[in-house]
């Protein structure tokens, strides 16, 4: 802002017709104008996320400070996470999101295959904090509401192309009908394609191909009614997770025995290669952007395969009904039915040297009705929403591992390895899961306008969920099942019933300036992990270890300004928060020795538990200034603290996923209307991302801080005086700065021999990086008819 101010100084004379857009949100359950509504929120418009190279939702957590769209542990971008202030959680069939994900009104439950593409969208609002009142179950780090442009009554369309480098081609295209003064629709469809960036074998990962289409039919029977049906199919197809290894350091020695460092050297030493050097081999880091091709999955020869290929594809279709009757100026019924699937297949390698075929399937069937009624109460000294809303999902899972291995063995003697030869592709995994959900909750929220200044919101919301849990372990070699079966199957079920609150404050100073302070709670359902443990001396069929992990919940104190200066031209909007977070459910490894588990041979295993309460707090601020008529600055800066109350139970004293900060971004949009040339707008925008753990536990072989990085995004577009014609050049990441979105440090456990029966391993480690996309330019252009 600062910066800007020094730009605009011979311009402020001007500056007197320039203002804001109000902006009209519907975080409440009704519409509200941006500024009064105590909440922390960001809501982007078509137009903006477009200047600010908005095209998916991980793009959309760059430029909104403390959300975060990223990749998992050993899967990258095959299993992203969601994260708003720390919260987090999410993967598989199973795991439940701590961020709810909205698509015109419908949740959204699998976190895989939901990292979408953004076309012919409205506007996307992202509710920092929790929000269990107004959108139930699942939102205890906030939720982010996609909605799709509606049917108009104005015929509309326009056809768009885009070329750029990387090999992309798009091509999108949108119509809108008005059938009748009742009936309108609205089409939409896309191509959309990209190579990808990091080269591994045959393969350029990181590479999309996305078909989008969707239709939606609005119909007005009366001034009172109106109803919009909606269909949605995406199919998003990619070349997998886009890694490349930073580090490979087996220090101290050579001596490495057991496990995947010393059975990729003895399949080296095999075909006439040296063995690993000690550290960062040049046939393992290769620069960047350069993974080694490497295959073992067809044979015991290193040399590449497309047995090793990986792949991240999704289908998701969604059928929705939105209907709105006003009984009268104050009081009116919206349904909101929905139908949605999703269709998930991935492949991974966790270690990225070719060694293991690991599938990632997901499946999502949903079903979800609400009725909402708002009503203005007392001649409208009260706002008042209540409602009720059914959830149901259908999950199902399955997942194997197939490992090619070498003879050599750890040594419980610090002897030599024993062979150097190939012992076969092993059956490491195989498990199926299958998960119904139903939940069930009734809202209420009312806004007393007590005074014209003084307004008191108050909510609740009763919730009921239940579970019904399946899965089947299939024999491999980390599983035995009982004597005569191939396989173990356990069933469970469980229900929970909570009760979510919020009481909000807020006084408006002046017209331009509103307070808010507000204490809230929300709950995130409990799950059942998604292993079945083998115990020791052999496997349990009678499935009583299979009990659910309790519900977590996080209570919120919040306080916040909302502030418009300079008549209309500037906004600031502060916001200051610390969070309770109780019972968190994360992934962590539990001691196989300690817990009695069989079939161990690494020590531990990765279970969904109770990792104990943790303190959030932290900042945000969000800023828009209107300069001039042409000028347009913008910025946003969050900042999350935590601290782990229970470092035992957590597995450390970090936070896994993370939450990566400070964070913050800065833009600059400048607008110059020619005579008879038409118009150009040309924008900048600025983006910075913190430091960011990604391990639990400090100080050991695993944990990695992944290093801050900045993104500058430019655009310059001309519309034609008509305004049919536009052409749009634009840049991304123009500093081409080499950057990771997410890391995953493997310790000497997966390299060496982690075995506690065994000789210590020394530390060693290797690190690979999800690589961000390098310098991307390109122009569209568009015809509107």
């Amino acid at each position: 802002l600062a910066l800007g101010s020094l730009a605009a100084c011979p311009l402020l004379a001007s500056a007197q017709e320039a203002a804001l857009e109000e902006i009209i949100v519907t975080a409440e359950r009704r519409a509200t104008a941006l500024q009064d509504t105590p909440i922390s929120i960001i809501a982007l418009s078509a137009e903006s996320m477009e200047q600010k190279g908005i095209e998916d939702l991980q793009d959309l957590s760059r430029f909104t400070p403390n959300l975060a769209i990223q990749g998992g542990r050993g899967a990258g971008d095959n299993a992203p996470s969601f994260v708003i202030r720390g919260i987090s959680g999410g993967g598989g069939a199973t795991s439940e999101r701590g961020v709810g994900l909205y698509i015109d009104g419908i949740y959204v439950p699998r976190t895989n295959g939901t990292v979408f593409r953004v076309l012919d969208v409205e506007r996307v609002e992202v509710l920092r904090g929790p929000q269990g009142t107004l959108f139930g179950r699942n939102s205890t780090g906030g939720a982010v509401r996609i909605f799709t442009q509606q049917p108009t009554d104005e015929f509309d369309a326009y056809l768009k192309a885009t070329a750029g480098n990387l090999g992309r081609l798009d091509f999108a295209g949108m119509v809108n009908v008005p059938i009748s003064e009742a009936v309108q629709l609205r089409a939409q469809a896309a191509y959309l394609s990209e190579d990808g960036y990091v080269r591994r074998g045959s393969q350029m990962l990181g590479s999309s191909e996305d078909v989008i289409g969707r239709l939606q039919l609005a119909i007005s029977p009366s001034d009172d009614f109106r109803i919009t049906l909606g269909a949605l199919y995406s199919d998003s197809t990619s070349s997998g997770n886009p890694a490349d290894y930073e580090s490979f350091d087996m220090s101290p020695n050579l001596n490495f025995q057991g496990n995947y460092a010393d059975w990729l050297s003895d399949s080296l030493e095999a075909a006439g290669q040296p063995r690993l050097a000690v550290l960062d081999d040049s046939r393992i880091i290769l620069g960047d952007y350069q993974m080694p091709d490497f295959c073992l999955v067809d044979d015991w020869n290193p040399d590449w395969d497309e047995a090793c290929e990986l792949r991240n594809d999704s289908t998701y279709y969604q059928l929705d009904a939105n209907a709105t009757y006003a009984f009268s100026e104050t009081t009116s019924l919206t349904s909101v039915t929905g139908y949605a699937k999703l269709d998930h297949v991935g492949n991974t390698d966790w270690q990225l040297l070719g060694f293991e075929f690991r599938p990632d399937d997901v499946e999502s069937e949903v079903f979800y009705q609400e009725f909402q009624l708002n009503m203005s109460l007392f001649s409208g000294k009260v706002d008042f929403v209540t409602g009720l809303n059914y959830f149901y999902e259908k999950a199902f899972s399955h997942n194997w591992q197939d490992t090619r291995r070498g003879t050599s063995t750890f040594s419980a003697t610090g002897g030599a390895a024993n062979g150097n030869a190939d012992a076969g592709m092993f059956h490491v995994g195989d498990s199926a899961v299958s998960q119904r959900s139903d939940s069930f909750g009734w809202f209420n929220s009312a806004t007393w306008h007590a005074t014209e200044k003084f307004n008191v919101t108050g909510g609740v919301r009763f919730a009921y969920d239940k579970k019904d849990y399946e899965q089947t372990r299939y024999g491999a070699s980390d599983f035995v099942p009982a004597p005569g079966t191939t396989s173990t199957t356990v069933t469970s079920d469980a229900s929970w019933d909570e009760i979510d609150w919020r009481l909000t404050l807020d006084y408006h100073f002046t017209p331009d300036i509103m307070a808010y302070t507000t204490a809230s709670k929300a709950y995130k359902a409990g799950q059942f992990s998604y292993t079945v443990l083998p115990r020791v001396p052999g496997p349990d069929q009678s499935g009583d270890f299979i009990k659910p992990v309790s519900p977590e919940e996080v209570i919120n104190y919040e306080a916040g300004l909302r502030m418009t200066f300079l008549d209309g031209r500037l906004r600031l909007n502060p916001t200051g928060y610390y969070m309770e977070w109780s019972n968190r459910q994360a992934a962590r490894q539990i001691s196989c020795a300690a817990e009695g588990i069989a079939a161990c041979p690494v020590g531990f295993r990765i279970q969904v538990v109770d990792s104990g309460d943790v303190n959030v707090w932290g900042f945000e601020m969000d800023a828009q200034w209107a300069v001039t008529n042409n000028l347009m600055l913008n910025g946003a800066v969050g900042v999350t603290k935590d601290d782990v109350l229970d470092p035992v139970a957590n597995s450390g004293p970090n936070l896994f996923p993370s939450q990566a900060s400070p964070t913050w971004n800065a833009g600059a949009t400048w607008t110059q209307p020619t005579a008879g040339s038409g118009a150009f707008v040309a924008n900048v925008n600025y983006a910075y991302v913190g430091e960011q753990e990604t391990h639990p536990t400090a100080g050991t072989d695993s944990a990695y801080l992944l290093p801050s990085y900045a993104l500058l995004n430019a655009r310059v577009q001309w519309t034609s005086p008509s305004g049919r014609n536009i052409v749009t050049l634009f840049g991304e990441n123009l500093l081409d700065e080499v950057y990771g979105s997410y890391a995953t440090r493997f310790g000497g456990g997966f390299w060496d021999s982690g075995n506690p029966a065994g000789v210590a391993a020394p530390l060693r480690s290797a690190l690979s990086v999800v690589r961000g996309r390098p310098l991307t330019w390109g122009i569209t252009v568009q015809h509107n008819f």
